[in-house]
């Protein structure tokens, strides 16, 4: 399930991929070359962003991943995109790892595992807590997509607020509809930390009138909506009996929105039907 902040900050940093690299990279930064697809081969799954850049010579692929919350599987789905990535681009990569706020932090790298008196595999990812960045240093005060973010560092209190919003409305490079997107995530970023009472009226405003907006508020209710179903199916599986692999909420997820909602309807209809196509659903190996 994605949430509305791997939602907001994928559109804003696709959109300034530049300014991305300077926030990951900061006085070492490497030249932006291209965007890369972002989908991967033989997988469902995407990538949030993907950049081709090169430095000291040598080119070489960026794959940034945004984490709003906890995901203990998070280490191994990062090392499953950097080898895709790898295998499609024929590049080195360089997986790093943004987290929005301490909740959202897993354990740190590197991942790995091994067998009985063997070290199998270690795998290493940059991390950049957005917590901990100094947004006031004088290279991140320049990238003007960034600026929403800043509201996100642990010393900021609610005056960060207005002093982004300024800036914004200041920069002269951005169009009408760049300048509305940044004001966007700013006041969601923001409202999330701070409560909306401290947004100003104008933000406010340009919150409830935004169609971007109205659309986040839908993805965040459909969010919600299989939240709900996958709880329910959870609570069914667990009165019939049906055992649960580790990954069952993964599971349930990818069956999307239609598909759980006839199920979590059959269980209120046909149970018995339903038990045996959860069962089946739970219980079928993975490819």
């Amino acid at each position: 399930m994605t949430s509305v902040f791997d939602l907001i900050l994928r559109r804003l940093v696709q959109g300034h991929p530049e300014q991305l690299l300077l926030l990951l990279f900061g006085g070492q930064t490497p030249a932006f070359i291209r965007m890369a697809d972002s989908s991967l081969p033989q997988s469902e799954r995407r990538a949030d962003t993907v950049l081709v850049v090169e430095a000291h010579g040598v080119r070489f692929a960026v794959d940034v991943e945004i984490q709003a919350q906890a995901d203990p599987h998070f280490s191994a789905r990062l090392l499953d995109y950097t080898v895709r990535i790898h295998r499609r681009e024929r590049l080195p990569v360089l997986p790093v790892a943004i987290y929005l706020t301490p909740e959202a932090e897993g354990s740190p790298p590197p991942y790995g595992f091994e067998c009985p008196g063997l070290r199998v595999l270690t795998f290493d990812f940059q991390v950049v807590r957005l917590w901990e960045v100094d947004y006031l240093q004088p290279a991140l005060q320049a990238a003007t997509a960034l600026l929403p973010l800043s509201v996100l560092e642990s010393r900021a209190g609610p005056e960060r607020i207005a002093w982004a919003e300024s800036r914004i409305h200041q920069a002269p490079s951005l169009s009408t509809e760049e300048r509305l997107d940044l004001l966007v995530v700013l006041g969601t970023l923001a409202s999330r930390r701070f409560g909306q009472d401290r947004l100003s009226h104008y933000l406010r405003d340009i919150m409830i009138d935004s169609p971007f907006w109205e659309e986040q508020r839908a993805l965040e209710r459909r969010r919600v909506e299989l939240h709900e179903r996958v709880e329910t199916l959870l609570t069914f599986a667990n009165a019939r009996g049906i055992p649960q692999p580790p990954d069952v909420e993964e599971r349930l997820s990818h069956l999307g929105a239609a598909a759980l909602k006839a199920l979590v309807n059959k269980a209120v209809t046909t149970p018995d039907l339903a038990a045996t196509e959860l069962r089946a659903v739970l219980t079928a190996p993975k490819h």
